[in-house]
């Protein structure tokens, strides 16, 4: 039943020290920092009668120079995030149960820290430079770990229950995860209390059957807290997504100095990933130009974290972007930074036992990414759906790899095409004539109808591609290996009309046609005077 070793780390007072490190009080200041009531208080404050729970006005009249501040949790996980930072070089992994307190597994980061007590000994200091207080306590499950910290001990696996049992129950809140986690667990605290179990001994006594079938979830959890389990955390955080390495230059430009700077940067980027025990999935380069802003290019590592391979991939960008100066002039590189991103645990990426499926397609994206990098970001694009009210409309290129934010593609599009849409459209709509049964052609009058230029009974009747002067395009080609002759209609549905992009210089007006004819259907849109072959229903 006991859970594995965990460590704690706790810094007393936390929303005090934020409100300190924010400059909104000084250290030698009663602080008291509230919503309607106060919510923690500082030794001064506390020496002198204000308790956490006090109202306001009750702590102004205990204290009539007390520091009031306001209560903000944004704060306080922003300032964390500088004790957290702090705590990297120690702990590969942490498990944020709210700011001022986290937890992790103490094994692995004893063993290279060459023991507890020098682990303790360093987290506290790394936290003491960033002038906060705080205590280490190890012990088996969350809950003892937590309560060790705040004595500042090391319990073992075979003191556990004992040490656990003189805590009132209540004492299970101090890892709740959550506001509405510890109200659920206050009212099953309260039951438990008017039911005279008010100790850890005493609710440990209790059979699990019995607490499940009376206070289900709720009571299955504290009671595997207090029997010093483990219990899954829901916030479960990592320190940081990624692992950098930067450095600000005064100006390269050539690529032999880069070549050395990327070297010395994937050395120390791989030093940082050995001592926190992580592979990376993907390492992106960042680049700062004089004359050309910022270029960035993320690389697929697939776990291999060796500094060669890294010099390599950060060589070989860097030698595409100064290749593109001579068309495109960058400037001086002055500054590189390199993120090891999709950080994993070393040792845990293990190949299929059939090989792995993914790495054919990641050697080839290695493959697109290098020539991307040799020959330009547009030089390498794919096709992105993003919605629109016609075919041609509804996908766009972008570059490979560019990661824009993802269209709602099927949201309403008032005024649409209707679908199904053709599965082969021209980049380039070739021109094509629809004449009428009566032998002239047809076009779309002001009212949005078919209409024809010799009677009255507009009736499609053929159709027939145009070759326009010169080479003809690809476009042409494609459609002309449907309709290499004029092609008769069976049947047509449309026009519908279709306006787009009013607001920009680019604005269009279509009319759009569907019409049956031999081999496969068409689409065709009418704009200005001519007709042009949208796409084919192959």
């Amino acid at each position: 039943m006991l859970g594995t070793l965990r460590g704690a780390l706790w810094v007393p007072d936390w929303p005090v020290a934020a409100a300190i490190t924010a400059s909104l009080a000084t250290p030698d200041a009663a602080v008291a920092v509230c919503d309607s009531r106060v919510q923690a208080a500082s030794p001064s404050a506390r020496r002198q009668g204000v308790r956490r729970g006090d109202t306001r006005r009750k702590a102004l009249s205990l204290v009539p120079d007390l520091v009031v501040v306001p209560r903000d949790t944004d704060r306080d996980h922003r300032v964390f995030a500088t004790v957290l930072d702090a705590l990297d070089d120690y702990v590969a992994s942490t498990v944020i149960l709210r700011p001022g307190l986290v937890t992790f597994a103490a094994t692995a980061p004893a063993r290279l820290a060459g023991g507890l007590d020098a682990l303790a000994a360093g987290l506290i200091s790394a936290v003491a430079r960033q002038a906060e207080e705080s205590q280490v306590g190890y012990g088996c499950g969350l809950l003892a770990s937590v309560l060790a910290a705040r004595q500042g001990r090391h319990i073992p696996a075979e003191e556990t229950s004992v040490f656990l049992a003189p805590f009132p129950l209540t004492a299970t809140l101090t890892v709740a995860p959550t506001d509405g986690v510890r109200r659920e667990w206050e009212e099953t605290i309260d039951v438990l209390s008017s039911l005279g179990i008010r100790t850890i001994g005493d609710f440990v006594t209790l059979e699990h059957a019995q607490i499940a079938s009376r206070f289900g979830l709720v009571g299955t959890i504290l009671w595997r807290l207090c029997q010093g389990a483990d219990h899954a955390v829901a916030h479960t955080t990592a320190p940081a997504g990624e692992i950098a390495v930067r450095r600000h230059i005064d100006g390269i430009g050539n690529e032999e100095q880069a070549a050395f700077l990327a070297k010395e940067l994937a050395d120390e980027l791989a030093a940082k990933l050995g001592d926190r025990m992580q592979v990376c999935g993907q390492l992106t380069v960042q680049a700062t130009f004089s004359d050309a802003g910022h270029r960035s290019r993320t690389w697929s590592v697939d776990g291999v974290n060796r500094a060669r391979d890294m010099t390599d991939r950060v060589r070989w960008q860097i030698s595409g972007w100064l290749d593109q100066r001579h068309e495109h002039p960058l400037g001086e590189l002055t500054y590189l930074e390199l993120a090891a991103t999709d950080l994993a645990p070393a040792g845990t990426r293990q190949a299929t036992l059939w090989g792995d499926r993914r790495r054919g397609k990641e050697q080839a994206q290695r493959s697109v990414l290098r020539v991307q990098g040799m020959l330009g970001d547009a030089a390498v694009q794919s096709v992105r759906l993003v919605g629109g009210r016609s075919p041609d409309a509804a996908a766009e290129l972008e570059n490979w790899q560019v990661g824009a934010v993802k269209e709602d593609v099927d949201r309403p599009w008032v005024g649409a095409v209707p679908k199904p849409w053709p599965s082969i459209v021209f980049p380039s709509p070739p021109r094509v004539t629809l004449r009428c049964d009566c032998g002239e052609f047809l076009y779309v009058d002001s009212g949005i109808q078919l209409a024809c230029v010799g009677c009255d009974a507009p009736r499609p009747v053929s159709l027939s591609l145009v070759k326009g002067a010169g080479r003809p395009d690809s476009s042409y080609a494609h459609a002309s290996c449907y309709y290499s002759r004029g092609v008769r209609v069976w049947n047509h549905a449309g026009p519908w009309n279709v306006s787009g992009r009013w607001w920009a210089q680019d604005a269009y007006r279509r009319a759009y046609l569907q019409l049956g004819v031999e081999g496969p259907a068409a689409l065709i849109y009418r704009s200005g005077a001519n007709w042009f072959l949208e796409g084919i229903y192959s």
